[in-house]
């Protein structure tokens, strides 16, 4: 238990535990699986356009095994980069430094001495600068805001201090590594849906607002990405905007690239609706549109170790094309060094192997 949140220890590492076992929270995802196959049956054989331009990369996903980097090796990171590159993928967005949840941190700090350690920042920066890729680098990463946000105790001064740490990080990381990124990454996720009380909107605007009027001080140059999530803005898209701008309103944000959440049970029936409320957000805050196109479907989300894989092509191939009709000006998927592994499991290659050939075929 960590922060509050079970934790499952997977080889040297740990994760987030997946949700308690019980037949609604399995069938909900079952529901949703049921909804996009009919929607993508109906679909036939649509045009697919769009085309992918970043992915997300870790030191281990937080919540699954996926592909762990925390032994790679320069070598290792530049073979993954070719990887992307023999896609079309430039840009990689680091998840974060540091998990506050897990106690564990992937570069040597002296802020979290206490957490255990990793080298992985260096190595895959090195390789970042060998193969010409842009980077967006995470910080610190923290699961549980309700904690660390100081919603649970409606204490704001929490969101000030987690902000003032993660200011923190990013300062021992400049000192440690110079310039070598060229973008920052908000690696803390926030959602709407309905009912979420005022609080988690408040106490997020002002870490929100904190942080990244910092990081514009010393580094006005670095544009700042955030990647919230779409969930459930369907039927009401006005209280979904307030409640996200509420929260980024007073943030400097250079580029939003929100989160689809088809592989975590959104309804792919609500995608451009979902896509359009970030899409007026983005030219309200005068921000950058991306999306980030989800490439897994979660199949279990109960347990130890939830289980996911890699997405149906035809489903992905459509996720990428409403986000390019919308106006998402690039776009980007998670842990596609997992997901599209050309050495992973079937369904990562062959996910892999559609999006090429797609691709060979513009």
């Amino acid at each position: 238990m960590s922060l509050g949140i079970p934790v499952t220890a997977i080889d040297d590492f740990v994760v987030v535990a997946g949700q308690q076992p019980g037949p609604s929270c399995l069938d909900k995802f079952k529901a949703c699986e049921r909804r996009n196959a009919e929607i993508l049956a109906k679909a036939g054989d649509f045009q697919p356009h769009g085309l992918l331009g970043g992915s997300f990369i870790c030191a281990h996903p937080p919540d699954y095994r996926g592909r762990p980097s925390l032994h790679f090796s320069v070598a290792d990171w530049r073979a993954l980069f070719r990887e992307f590159k023999e896609i079309g993928i430039d840009t990689v967005i680091w998840q974060a430094s540091v998990w506050t949840d897990l106690k564990e941190c992937y570069y040597p700090s002296r802020i979290f001495s206490g957490f255990k350690q990793w080298n992985v920042v260096e190595p895959m920066m090195e390789a970042v600068r060998a193969e010409m890729m842009t980077l967006y680098l995470g910080t610190m990463g923290f699961m549980n805001g309700d904690v660390s946000l100081g919603i649970r105790d409606a204490d704001l001064s929490k969101a000030n201090e987690t902000a003032d740490t993660e200011l923190a990080c990013f300062t021992e990381l400049r000192h440690l590594y110079g310039n070598e990124f060229h973008g920052y990454y908000l690696s803390h996720e926030v959602a709407f849906w309905p009912g979420r009380p005022p609080a988690v909107f408040k106490h997020g605007g002002a870490y929100f607002e904190r942080v990244t009027a910092g990081i514009k001080e010393v580094a006005p140059e670095l544009n700042i990405l955030a990647s919230p999530e779409t969930y459930y803005s369907k039927g009401c898209e006005q209280e979904s905007m307030d409640g996200m701008m509420e929260c980024f309103g007073q943030a400097h944000i250079d580029v939003f690239a929100p989160m689809d959440c088809i592989g975590q049970a959104q309804d792919i029936g609500t995608l451009e609706t979902e896509l359009g409320v970030w899409k007026e957000i983005c030219r309200a805050k005068g921000s950058e549109f991306w999306a980030n196109c989800e490439s897994f479907m979660i199949t279990d989300p109960q347990g130890d170790v939830i289980q996911i894989e890699a997405a149906d092509p035809k489903r992905f191939l459509y996720q990428m094309t409403v986000a390019d009709r919308i106006g998402a000006k690039k776009l980007v998927t998670w842990e596609a060094m997992h997901f599209m592994n050309p050495a992973g499991d079937p369904k990562a290659r062959s996910l892999r192997a559609a999006y090429q050939q797609y691709r060979n075929h513009l």
